[in-house]
């Protein structure tokens, strides 16, 4: 039996690693499967009414007391068989497609958002067009028109002529094709450079796609950029997606290229070496790079796997064990780095100091053979495990290890013996080797039971298997992939070592069929939990950009509806950890709040924000229904608050959130507050009885008078302020402040250039009755503000305009800019009279230079609203000669400076005329 590493080196594609062996036994034993294919999706995330009634099926036939078939009889029927290969799925699905166009598309995406990523790729392109390499001058300008249509056509994109957008995308296409063409007639006399240029070609064509939302050639001219250029592509224009996307599988002439240059001392020799594994990555991601083009093809055949073998020049190798040593140091000190040697060393030595034994490498089977505790068929059967490269020696030995283990009751010393390195490795490459699933369970329980009763155990394995080879092998079986979930779980991977594309299916098959109790010996566990453990790392473990492109890929993937499932049916910890996770998929695509909406189970969900509030934990169930509330159409809004409403008593889901309000922190407070105002404004906003509405708006006050805030508190008021504007983008971010600029007639062009790229509206068009919907929320939130906030609530809002944190700050702003379009609904005269005292000075600061133009927009209009409503001509005096040179400043921008240094100038106040009053009133008694 070769070692891990040699294994790891050679590749899994399609290798039948018992026939390289010449010394294997004939005693070696048949295998009941072929070794499961490396490719992408494997029957993940089918539609529950479909698989329900299967799954019950499947899980009597093949699951016996938490142990598989494998364990008492194999196979012994045709229809067994049949069954077990009905759960492997083929090769290429429309899952694997979506998942490859979700990563290609979704990383090319970050042009139109990443600034940086933006300018290194400009700079690298123009690059190639200073080089020219003997290209026409036709060319380098072409390719120069396109990047430019390019960078135009996303500073431009949130315009509302889609006319002009589709054209400015068909004049950046076409200059792009005129390029490729041009260097593709060319292509046999084509050099590096036009070969570089071409590949850029290539990726500003994706972007444009990607913009254009055909993600699909967005992918495939990605691709393209690898099969133009490989080494420019992979080392210098997409390093990051390269080293993402293709190397895990080309990880192998890694780890051949560290293994040889350990022997090199001679610098003609290193360099010779370094082209020689330059040409073969060439040649490998060039392949990986045709092999998925083929996928992407419409009604194409699934394609063979690409096969890319080690360079056939090597030096030769001392021994297999400083093969694999020299092997696991390089691996495992690029996972972890150097520091956890010293921690495995230290866990180690713990172990063997709690037994009060000392095991050393060099003299460990002497030690062994004179343990006279251990029979000597144990002995040697542990001795062959560590040391023997003979497949089926080391599987009859693995019998004899694990009928010790079964048999004995003590087991400290059985348990010492193999919780050693050379004995743990061993192991592990009978599970890389083996393909007989009776050998792979037994294995696999063998090392769960010590990996369980320690640590030094799990360092053990992620030091043999740093890039988790084995694992990934182990979770494409059909029959063992649950079981090998809870070794994986225990071994406590973390996320840096799981940077394939093919993880995230891969875990999400076990959170599908993870619901029952497996059984490992005596290691009792539930799949699903190791599931909630991978996808934690997979989808919090890596910086910003891959955890939200993993989160997408999750989503692209359908893993919101497994997600959804287990959120139904699981217990309360089940519940959180599912939530957790939607949640990160919501903060990646926001646009996927109205699935859940739809989807997710109401009532489980207030059954986790009771839970929550009565234990005092992390309200991620709180979160989860704020944005929940976050929906773009109004409608959506009111259907759920309505459900809420229907799954509980209504009186009694208003009951169990004020008390909720009382035992939250501070910081959760305003949230509560909003949730309960939201359901509380779909009764009569005139009921001044309403102790729900009282105690919400008395806590948001609070709130904001509170000078000791903490940022955290601060920042959740400044969402709910935001929340209760009830305006929403597509992907559900709060917007009011957008509508209220349209109003105020400001264009993003005619004053501060970064204002488009700070906020996106996503050109939503609103229907008549969804426009009348928004407009009732915010009269009647007005009316319930005005009315029963009374003063208090004016002060706090016009404090915190100017003495609170900028995002609290600005939403106070945005809140009074929209309160005070409905000024008219105040009953009370005096309230009526003082509300521009209290509001004025404020507002009035906000027209200052320093400020931001937008704020000063909102102020100017606010400002226009307080003096039509009110009759208060005392107020004209706070407009100093400063105040009016910046209106006439703004009137440049916005329409409501302008008539309001009409009326400043005059000295009266412009009424609304009498068809508009009317039509105030009217709306007013409407509600």
């Amino acid at each position: 039996m070769v070692s891990l590493k040699e294994l790891l080196t050679q590749g899994l594609e399609g290798r039948d690693f018992t026939r390289t062996h010449k010394h294997s036994s004939s005693k070696a034993r048949s295998r009941a499967a072929p070794n499961d294919s490396i490719t992408l999706p494997i029957y993940i995330c089918h539609d529950k009414k479909i698989t329900d009634s299967s799954k019950k099926k499947i899980e009597k036939s093949i699951m016996r007391d938490g142990f598989s078939l494998y364990s008492s009889n194999r196979l012994g029927s045709i229809s067994e068989t049949l069954l077990c290969k009905s759960m492997e799925a083929p090769a290429i699905d429309e899952i694997a497609i979506r998942s490859v166009v979700s990563i290609l598309s979704g990383y090319v995406g970050r042009y139109s958002k990443d600034d940086k990523f933006r300018e290194m790729v400009r700079k690298i392109c123009s690059s190639c067009l200073l080089r020219n390499g003997g290209m026409e001058s036709g060319v380098c300008s072409n390719f120069e028109m396109g990047m430019k249509r390019v960078d135009r056509l996303i500073e431009e994109r949130h315009g509302n002529e889609r006319e002009l957008r589709v054209k400015a995308s068909r004049n950046s296409l076409g200059f792009l094709n005129m390029v490729i063409s041009s260097l593709n007639s060319a292509k046999k006399s084509k050099n590096c450079v036009q070969s570089h240029l071409s590949a850029c070609a290539h990726l500003y064509l994706a972007i444009v796609y990607k913009i254009e939302k055909n993600e699909k050639v967005s992918a495939k001219h990605v691709l393209q950029v690898f099969s133009d250029s490989p080494f420019f592509a992979r080392t210098h224009l997409l390093p990051e997606l390269w080293e993402h996307f293709f190397l895990p599988h080309l990880l192998h002439l890694k780890v051949w290229y560290n293994q040889e240059l350990e022997f090199m001392s001679n610098d003609r020799k290193i360099k010779a070496l370094s082209k020689l594994y330059n040409d073969h990555m060439n040649r490998g991601t060039l392949k990986f790079a045709l092999y998925y083009e083929q996928q992407l093809n419409d009604g194409a055949k699934a394609p063979h796997v690409p096969l890319v073998p080690l360079p056939s020049q090597s030096i030769k190798r001392a021994s297999r064990k400083s093969l694999d040593s020299s092997n696991n140091k390089n691996l495992y000190h690029a996972v972890f780095g150097p520091n956890l040697d010293q921690q495995l060393a230290e866990k180690i030595a713990s172990v063997h100091d709690e037994h009060h034994e000392t095991v050393k490498k060099s003299d460990y089977f002497q030690n062994l053979e004179r343990n006279h505790l251990l029979s000597n068929e144990l002995c040697k059967a542990i001795a062959t495990i560590s040391s023997s490269d003979i497949l089926s020696e080391c599987e009859i030995a693995i019998h004899v290890v694990t009928k010790a283990w079964l048999d004995v009751e003590g087991k400290t010393t059985i348990e010492v013996a193999l919780s050693t390195p050379p004995v743990v490795e061993g192991m592990l490459e009978v599970l890389l080797a083996s393909n007989d699933d009776e050998i792979l369970e037994l294995v696999i329980s063998v090392l769960a039971e010590i990996a369980a009763r320690s640590e030094a155990i799990r360092l053990m394995i992620l030091n043999s298997d740093p890039q988790l080879q084995v694992f990934l092998k182990l979770l494409k079986s059909s029959s063992l992939f649950l079981k090998a979930s809870i070794l994986l779980y225990l071994s406590k991977p973390q996320a840096k070592q799981m940077i394939s594309v093919e993880w995230l299916p891969l875990v999400l098959r076990v959170l599908e069929f993870g619901g029952s109790l497996q059984m490992l010996f005596s290691v009792r566990f539930a799949p699903h939990e190791a599931a909630f453990y991978l996808l934690d790392q997979l989808l919090k473990g890596f910086d910003e950009d891959r955890n939200l492109e993993n989160c997408r890929h999750l989503i692209a993937l359908g893993g919101l509806s497994l997600l959804l499932r287990r959120f139904e049916s699981g217990e309360v910890e089940e519940r959180k950890n599912s939530v957790s996770m939607i949640s990160c998929c919501i903060r990646a695509d926001g646009s996927c709040r109205n699935y859940l909406a739809e989807n997710l189970n109401k009532a489980a969900l207030l059954e986790l924000v009771v839970h929550e509030s009565n234990k005092n934990s992390d309200r991620c169930g709180l979160a989860l229904l704020v944005e929940l509330l976050c929906l773009s159409r109004r409608t959506r809004i009111t259907k759920l608050l309505d459900e809420l409403k229907e799954r509980w008593n209504g009186s009694s889901i208003m009951n169990i959130l004020l008390v909720d309000l009382h035992r939250a922190r501070p910081e959760e407070q305003p949230l509560v507050s909003t949730i309960l105002l939201k359901l509380d404004l779909m009764d009569d906003p005139l009921n001044c009885c309403s102790i729900f509405r009282e105690e919400a708006i008395v806590t948001i006050i609070t709130a904001l008078n509170s000078q000791i805030s903490r940022e955290k508190t601060s920042e959740n008021l400044a969402r709910a302020l935001l929340i209760l504007g009830g305006r929403f983008s597509c992907t559900g971010e709060p917007c009011p402040e957008i509508w209220l600029l349209q109003q105020a007639g400001f264009k993003a062009n005619s004053g501060d250039s970064s204002y488009s790229s700070r906020h996106v509206y996503d050109d939503l068009v609103q229907s008549y009755e969804e426009e009348e919907d928004l407009v009732n929320w915010q009269l009647k939130a007005s009316t319930v503000f005005f009315n029963q906030g009374h003063k208090s609530l004016l002060s706090a809002l016009s404090t915190s305009m100017t003495n609170s944190i900028p995002r609290l700050a600005k939403a106070s702003l945005v809140t009074v800019s929209w309160m005070s379009r409905y000024l008219f609904v105040i009953r009370d005269e005096k309230l009526c009279s003082m509300a521009p005292s209290i509001l004025v000075p404020s507002l009035i600061k906000y027209l200052n230079y320093d400020k931001d133009v937008e704020d000063r927009v909102l102020a100017s209009y606010s400002l226009l609203n307080l003096i039509k409503y009110t009759e208060c001509k005392h107020i004209f005096g706070l407009f100093d000669e400063e105040a009016r040179d910046h209106l006439e400043n703004l009137s440049l921008v916005t329409w409501t400076a302008e008539e309001l240094i009409s009326i400043v100038k005059s000295g009266s106040m412009h009424r609304y005329d009498t068809e508009q009053k009317n039509s105030d009133t009217q709306r007013s008694t409407r509600m």
